[in-house]
């Protein structure tokens, strides 16, 4: 069910999109995070925002 209220919408993206991905084991991480909570590695990378996105 698509969401019609922007500023609903604009939460659910920030929650679903804007996040670091760990490259080691996969963890979903905070924007601020410097390395991953699950195995301390820190090679991280910024969450593909494309693919969530619908046209």
């Amino acid at each position: 069910m698509p969401v019609a209220d922007p500023l609903k919408k604009q939460i659910a993206q920030k929650a679903r999109l804007h996040m670091k991905i760990c490259i080691s084991c996969g963890a979903r991480l905070d924007m601020s995070a410097t390395r991953c909570r699950k195995c301390r590695s820190t090679q991280l990378r910024l969450k593909n925002r494309a693919l969530g996105i619908k046209k």
